[in-house]
């Protein structure tokens, strides 16, 4: 089996090698990154020759012709992306072109690969929850019909993403299949996230010289800094999320739209307090409201419904906040 990842330095794209490389034998994977990008997440696979690392970037057709000619892949997952939310607050129009051109660029040369009978690989085009903007409160759980009310420009990419992806499932008889994932965290995840910063600013603290085990009166307290703290999330274990993706391949139909969520639904600021619960020494830490981490608009309500996506394979996320909380922390403990 051949597999093409698109975007393999990011927090998914990495696990979903790790994945395929323990669960699924007699595979070959072929993974672009740019010439630029940080290798910290994947030097663990260097020296595997399972795996092939390409130069590509999605905005150069070109050398997405050139790795699809040399991959010729049965499977193609799709996560290469401006993925930062806050970023694209301030680089609006570079997170359209690479989450939008870029993306239609990636279908248009395997439509290009399958005209030429090269290859006619299942596609994984992996869109993200917030297209669905903010929903109503009678609007939750969120399935696959609701309206799409995108709320910052790196949603807004994600409906054009989104939408060029069904465009080439139909317009081609491509085998596309859209996944709309909900938040989804665990180790290695940036610090530009909040969970991962939170656990960032934790683990800095725990570093410190002066940082006991035990709480004696005069210890300092340390701030933990946050945006909005009442949006509510629905948390997914990044082991359980890439598992996802591998059982859509056989089991979901090619042109549709699945949503993919986990179990446990709480506030970010509950999400906080457990990750300061789970600290060396939990009474050293205070939360401090920090202007510039407050979006300029945001998402506050993300419950979804998984129902189509789990009928279709069986799905069931195994991991939840607790496991999620412990595994970030343990991440920056290794690298601090």
């Amino acid at each position: 089996m051949r597999v093409l990842i698109t975007g393999v330095t990011g927090f998914v794209g990495s696990h979903m090698v790790d994945y395929l490389l323990e669960n699924i034998s007699d595979i070959q994977i072929y993974a672009t990154r740019r010439w630029r990008s940080k290798e910290e997440n994947i030097k663990h696979l260097f020296g595997d020759k399972r795996v092939v690392f390409e130069e590509c970037d999605l905005l150069d057709r070109g050398s997405l012709s050139r790795i699809i000619d040399i991959s010729k892949p049965d499977i193609v997952y799709h996560f290469a992306a401006q993925s930062f939310p806050e970023t694209s607050f301030l680089t609006p129009a570079t997170t359209l072109s690479t989450n939008i051109i870029g993306t239609t660029n990636l279908m248009e040369e395997l439509r290009i690969a399958k005209q030429r009978n090269i290859c006619n690989p299942t596609i994984i085009s992996v869109s993200s929850s917030e297209v669905y903007g903010n929903p109503n409160e009678d609007e939750v759980p969120i399935t696959e019909e609701n309206c799409i009310r995108a709320a910052n420009p790196y949603s807004i990419s994600k409906v054009g993403h989104d939408l060029m992806s069904q465009y080439y499932a139909k317009a081609y008889d491509m085998k596309v299949i859209i996944t709309r994932m909900f938040s989804h965290e665990g180790a290695r995840r940036g610090k530009r996230f909040a969970l991962s910063s939170f656990a960032h600013q934790i683990v800095e603290a725990e570093k410190k010289e002066d940082f006991p085990k035990d709480f004696p009166p005069s210890f300092p307290i340390y701030p933990v800094k946050h945006g909005n703290l009442d949006s509510v999330r629905t948390y997914n274990h990044i082991e359980d999320a890439v598992e996802a993706y591998w059982l859509a391949v056989d089991s979901c139909d090619y042109g549709e739209v699945y949503n993919i969520g986990g179990d446990y639904t709480c506030t970010v600021g509950e999400a906080l307090d457990m990750l300061i619960s789970k600290s060396i020494q939990p009474k050293a830490f205070i939360k401090q409201l920090d202007k510039d981490r407050v979006r300029p608009t945001d998402i506050t309500l993300q419950i979804p419904s998984s129902d189509k996506f789990r009928e279709k394979t069986g799905w069931k996320p195994t991991k939840g906040l607790e496991e999620i909380c412990e595994d970030l922390l343990n991440y920056w403990r290794s690298i601090l």
